[in-house]
C-alpha cells in the first residue's frame, strides 16, 4: 500500500476523532496565533489558530494548528505539537499517537472517578486501528480512479460507492468488524464491490412474507431471477453472501437443514453492488434494492434486520401513500420499503434471513446525478476538490455568475426542498425522520437541487401526540407501536439528524471550500426558520420555538457512544449517548460560536 494512502488516512482519521474529541470534552481553547501567550510554539505554528488540549490525568500539553476553524461544522487540523513535565520544549508527534493518547486519557479520567466499568477503551483502540487501515485500503484504491465525469452525470452508485472518510463526525469512521481486510474488494463498495445474492430455498411452513401490495415478495424474486417455475411448497430467499456463511454455522438453522426444510441453493442472478450501507444492495436493471443483516459491526452497532423494523417498513409505506401533504411538496419523495420476506424459527425473534425489499427509483435512465449529502459534502483527497466544489464552480462557470451568488442560490433551492417539507410533515401529522447525510438523497442532474429523497425503515419517529389521527389513517400502525415517542425525545434527534448532522455538514462545505460564507447561510436559516414558525400549529412550532430560543441543542456524543461500546441499535429507545453544544441560532455573535458545550455527556 502507498505511504501517501496511510499518511491521508492519518490525517483523515485525526479530523474525524479529534473533532469529536474537542465536541464532547467542551475543549474551547482555541486561539489566534498571534494571540497565543506561549511564544515557544507560536514558532512551530504556521496555522492561523491553535487548539490547546490539556490532558491532567497524564501531565501533557498538546498545541495543534487548526487551519479552518468552523462554526458549526468540523475544524481541520496541522501539525500536532506535545509538552510534558519531563520535557518544556514543544515536541511535534504523529497524529495516530495523539489519538491513542488521547483514548488512554479518557480511561484514565473513568478511573480516576471509580467509573472503570463505564471504559471500553480497549474496543475502542481496536475499531480505531481498524478503522485508520480500512480506510487506508480504501484510499489508496480511490487515488487510482480518474474522476472526470461531472457530478451531474454520474451515477447514483458511483456516489454511493465513493464514502472512502466515512461519518465526519465518527472516531472510527471505517471500522468493520466482522469484514476480513482480503473481503473488501468483493463487499465494501468503496472498493466498488458487487456479487451475487446467495439463496436458500426454505419449506413455505417457515416463511414470513408480507408486502403491502397484491404481488408476494416470492413472486418478485421470482420475477427478478426470471424464473417461471418453482417447486410448489417452497420459496426461494436471498442472503447476503457474508450472512449466508454465518447462517449455516448456526445450531437452529443447522437443526433445519438436516431436516430437509432449508436446503442452500447458493449464488445465482444478476450482481447487485454494495451501497454506502454495506449491507443494502443496488442494480441498475432492477426495479428493487435489497436490506440485508450482515454479521459486521459498523461504527457502532451490528448490522441486523430487526423484527420491528420490517413491520415499520411495510406499515409506513402503507401510511405515507395516504399523506395529502405530500402532493404539496411533489419534489419530496420517499424510497420504501413495502415488503419483507424471513424465516420464522421457533424460539428466535429474528432468525437471521431477515430481507427487506426497498423500492429502486434509480433505474436505468434515472440514475445519474442522485448523491446522499454524505458524498456531496465529503472531503476530497488531497489535490482534488470536493463533490459540491465541481458543482458550484461549473454552474457559474455555465451561468457567468460569481460562485457566492451561486452557491446562495443553491442552498436556498435546497432549503426549499429538504428542510421545509420535512419540518411541515411534523407540524401536520408528527412524523419525524432521521435524515442524516446519508439517508438524505438529492438529485442534482441539473446542477441545482431538483428532488429529495428519503429512505431508512430505522428512522421514522411518530409523536404520541398525533397517535389517534395516525392510527385512523393506518390501523396497521397499531402492531408497530415503538414507533411512537414523546415529543422532547423526538426534537432531540430530529435536531441532531437534520441540522447537526445534515445541514450543518452542507454550511461548512460551502465555507471550508470559500464558497459562502458559513455566517451568510446561518442567517438565511435562522431567518427561514423564523417565517416558518409563524406558519406552523403543531409540533413543527414546538420543535421551531425550541430551536429559536433554546441556548443548547443536542447532538450524539459517538466518542463516548464507542468509548462505552453502546450498540445504539439495540440498546432502549435505540438511545446513544447525547451531549450539547450551543445553539448558532441563539449566540449574539454567531462569528464567535464556541465549538460545543457537554452538558449531558459523561466520560
Amino acid at each position: 500500500m502507498q505511504s501517501t494512502a496511510k499518511l491521508i488516512a492519518e490525517q483523515a482519521s485525526f479530523k474525524a476523532f479529534l473533532n469529536c474529541y474537542v465536541r464532547e470534552m467542551d475543549v474551547r481553547e482555541v486561539v489566534r496565533l498571534e494571540e497565543a501567550e506561549d511564544q515557544e510554539v507560536k514558532k512551530q505554528m504556521n496555522e492561523p489558530y491553535i487548539l490547546f488540549i490539556s490532558l491532567p490525568h497524564q501531565s501533557l500539553t498538546y498545541a495543534i494548528g487548526v487551519t479552518y476553524k468552523s462554526l458549526v461544522g468540523t475544524h481541520s487540523f496541522g501539525n500536532v505539537y506535545k509538552q510534558s513535565p519531563y520535557c518544556s520544549e514543544w515536541v511535534q508527534e504523529e497524529k495516530l499517537q495523539a489519538m491513542i493518547t488521547l483514548i488512554r486519557e479518557l480511561h484514565m479520567r473513568a478511573n480516576a472517578e471509580s467509573r472503570a466499568g463505564d471504559s471500553h477503551f480497549d474496543e475502542l483502540l481496536l475499531r480505531l486501528i481498524d478503522s485508520y487501515q480500512t480506510m487506508a485500503q480504501f484510499i489508496d484504491h480511490a487515488i487510482k480512479k480518474e474522476e472526470t465525469a461531472s457530478p451531474r452525470n454520474r451515477e447514483f452508485i458511483d456516489f454511493e460507492q465513493s464514502l472512502v472518510f466515512g461519518h465526519w463526525l465518527h472516531p472510527t469512521p471505517k471500522s468493520r468488524q466482522g469484514i476480513a481486510s482480503w473481503q473488501h474488494e468483493r463487499f465494501s463498495p468503496e472498493k466498488n464491490g458487487h456479487f451475487q445474492l446467495h439463496y436458500f430455498k426454505v419449506n413455505n411452513s417457515l416463511i414470513v412474507d408480507q408486502s403491502d401490495g397484491d404481488a408476494s415478495c416470492g413472486e418478485l424474486l421470482l420475477r427478478e431471477l426470471e424464473i417461471r417455475e418453482q417447486t410448489p411448497g417452497w420459496s426461494l430467499l436471498p442472503v447476503h453472501p457474508l450472512q449466508a456463511q454465518w447462517l449455516i454455522t448456526q445450531p437452529q438453522v443447522k437443526t433445519l437443514m438436516d431436516k430437509g426444510l432449508i436446503e442452500e441453493a447458493g449464488a445465482m442472478g444478476p450482481e447487485f453492488y454494495a451501497t454506502s450501507s454495506i449491507r443494502t444492495v443496488y442494480n441498475k436493471k432492477s426495479n428493487w434494492m435489497f436490506k440485508f443483516s450482515i454479521p459486521v459491526k459498523v461504527t457502532n452497532s451490528l448490522r441486523n434486520n430487526q423484527k420491528h423494523e420490517l413491520y415499520a417498513g411495510r406499515n409506513m409505506t402503507k401510511l405515507l401513500k395516504k399523506l395529502p401533504l405530500l402532493k404539496e411538496y411533489p419534489s419530496f419523495q420517499f424510497i420504501h420499503d413495502p415488503a419483507f420476506l424471513t424465516v420464522s424459527i421457533p424460539g428466535m425473534k429474528e432468525s437471521g434471513f431477515e430481507v427487506i425489499i426497498r423500492s429502486n427509483p434509480f433505474t436505468n435512465g434515472n440514475e445519474a446525478g442522485v448523491t446522499p449529502i454524505a458524498a456531496l459534502i465529503q472531503d476530497a483527497l488531497p489535490g482534488r476538490k470536493s463533490m459540491l466544489q465541481q458543482l458550484i464552480e461549473e454552474l457559474a462557470m455555465d451561468e457567468g455568475r460569481s460562485q457566492e451568488d451561486v452557491s446562495f442560490d443553491w442552498f436556498k433551492n435546497y432549503f426549499e426542498k429538504t428542510v421545509i417539507p420535512l419540518i411541515h410533515l411534523y407540524d401536520t401529522y408528527g412524523i419525524a425522520l432521521e435524515a442524516h447525510q446519508q439517508n438524505s438523497l438529492i438529485n442534482l442532474s441539473a446542477g441545482y437541487p431538483a428532488s429529495f429523497y428519503y429512505r431508512d425503515n430505522q428512522g421514522y419517529y411518530l409523536s404520541t401526540q398525533y397517535r389517534e389521527r395516525l392510527l385512523k389513517m393506518e390501523e396497521s400502525l397499531q402492531k408497530t407501536p415503538e414507533l411512537f415517542y414523546e415529543e422532547k425525545l423526538i426534537e432531540e434527534r430530529f435536531t441532531y439528524y437534520l441540522f447537526i448532522n445534515h445541514l450543518f455538514s452542507i454550511v461548512y462545505r460551502f465555507g471550508a471550500d470559500g464558497l459562502l460564507e458559513e455566517n451568510v447561510i446561518l442567517d438565511y436559516i435562522q431567518d427561514q426558520l423564523k417565517e416558518m414558525y409563524t406558519l406552523c400549529h403543531g409540533a413543527g412550532k414546538r420543535l421551531l420555538e425550541m430551536l429559536l430560543t433554546r441556548e443548547k441543542l443536542a447532538f450524539k456524543a459517538n466518542l463516548l457512544t464507542r468509548f462505552h461500546d453502546v450498540d445504539e441499535l439495540t440498546a432502549a429507545l435505540e438511545q446513544a449517548v447525547y451531549a450539547t453544544l450551543d445553539n448558532p441560532f441563539t449566540s449574539k455573535e454567531k462569528g464567535e460560536v464556541p465549538y460545543a458545550g457537554r452538558e449531558s455527556a459523561k466520560v
